[in-house]
């Protein structure tokens, strides 16, 4: 197998791929929020584009039209399927992780009952708690959270070990934070849960856009994320491991209660939506192709292979904005080094709010959000009003050096 080892990435090679490139907006704004959603890659607007054009047809009739449309539906599910290298019947597409962690939390009741406990964390964007307080109160469950260290906003193993038990069923956390950055230890906490028969489910949204992961080595239950985040379409992509399915309570029409790519699927498919990400297949083959030898390798490889690459050029910029953000005069959430962490850095500065801070950069042609990103009950445990929450400056492969000189000099001029 091809490493990453010594394959720089070529940035101008990648950077066209995304059509936003060749607007005029593009010349006027460096774009830092792209963990609140990444530009559309070129392939996957091909597809959308095709699908609306040319087969926006109700994909299940019986017709060479529907034929068509339900090929190319059935070949985004398997793309999907192929990147992250898991059997295709374990993914349950849904039109956002919001709603699928919502409709998978809303399931456990088929194996959570009166007594038992659930463990959900802090530190993890709403969409990832609510639905589990609201499945446990319906189950008669307790429901417990796994609190953040007040200090640091990290999650802490040793806490987690003092609050399992027997009687926990779930356990449900953010691969990593989309506000603290630190990569959280899967493995650690999945060997932790076997020991007590505890389901591990996690939430990749801000893990994903910057490295593909290994669902299957992670040893997880379940793992969602967000395509509109991994330079596709506005998506939810729910796997849930084959032995975990059946545990679960049906949340679509009765009669797809034994189809398991159905069973979770509580609004139906975006066809065009999910037709359009077998562009991310396309996607990763040319820039793999650009930036390796050919090969018999998998997808699953050569989207590892190129995770690689794109991460190795993207950290550098973080590592260097981390370097650049400790001199000024802010409080930095979570690791000021790279090591451990992904590049969605927050912050706070000493002599403005967030939202002052982001209309001041905007002035400026720099683009990024002040809020508490949904994060209200972490950012009350450590003490950042939510009414301001942070600033925060989230990185992509397509960000370039100009891009990250643009918003360093700006913050220098504007906080010193």
């Amino acid at each position: 197998m091809n490493t990453t080892e010594n394959v720089k990435l070529d940035f101008e090679f990648f950077r066209n791929q995304f059509p936003f490139f060749e607007t005029g907006m593009a010349k006027e704004w460096s774009f830092f929020d792209n963990a609140g959603g990444s530009f559309a890659c070129a392939q996957v607007i091909d597809r959308l584009t095709k699908f609306y054009r040319e087969n926006k047809v109700q994909p299940f009739a019986h017709n060479a039209l529907a034929g068509a449309a339900h090929d190319q539906l059935a070949k985004g599910r398997s793309v999907m399927a192929q990147i992250l290298g898991i059997p295709e019947n374990t993914i349950t597409m849904g039109a956002s992780s919001t709603q699928n962690f919502n409709t998978l939390a809303a399931a456990c009741v088929g194996f959570v009952g009166e007594g038992d406990e659930m463990i959900i964390s802090q530190q993890d964007h709403e969409a990832n708690i609510g639905g589990w307080e609201r499945a446990a109160k319906n189950a008669k469950a307790k429901f417990t959270l796994w609190e953040v260290n007040p200090e640091t906003a990290e999650l802490e193993l040793g806490t987690l070990k003092n609050l399992i038990s027997e009687k926990t069923k779930v356990i449900s956390l953010t691969h990593c934070s989309n506000v603290v950055g630190t990569i959280n230890p899967i493995r650690e906490i999945v060997e932790l849960a076997k020991k007590y028969g505890a389901k591990v489910v996690v939430d990749g949204v801000s893990y994903t856009p910057h490295s593909w992961p290994d669902i299957l080595s992670l040893g997880v239950d379940a793992y969602g994320f967000s395509t509109y985040k991994t330079y596709g379409t506005h998506q939810g992509v729910l796997y849930v491991k084959e032995n975990f399915m059946p545990l679960l309570k049906t949340q679509s029409h009765f009669f797809y209660g034994d189809d398991p790519t159905y069973r979770l699927n509580s609004s139906g498919h975006d066809h065009a939506g999910v037709a359009a990400l077998s562009g991310l297949g396309e996607f990763v083959e040319t820039l793999y192709d650009h930036h390796f030898k050919s090969s018999n390798l998998s997808l699953k490889e050569k989207a590892q292979a190129v995770s690689g690459v794109l991460l190795e050029y993207e950290n550098s910029l973080a590592e260097d904005f981390l370097s650049e953000l400790s001199k000024l005069p802010v409080k930095i959430i979570g690791k000021t080094k790279m090591q451990g962490r992904e590049s969605n850095v927050s912050f706070v500065a000493n002599s403005m709010t967030p939202k002052v801070l982001a209309d001041e950069l905007a002035k400026k042609g720099v683009a990024a959000s002040p809020s508490h990103f949904d994060c209200y009950r972490m950012m009350e445990r450590i003490g950042i009003g939510t009414d301001t929450g942070v600033l925060r400056v989230s990185f992509a492969p397509y960000n370039s050096r100009e891009d990250l000189e643009k918003i360093v000099s700006a913050l220098k001029e504007i906080l010193n």
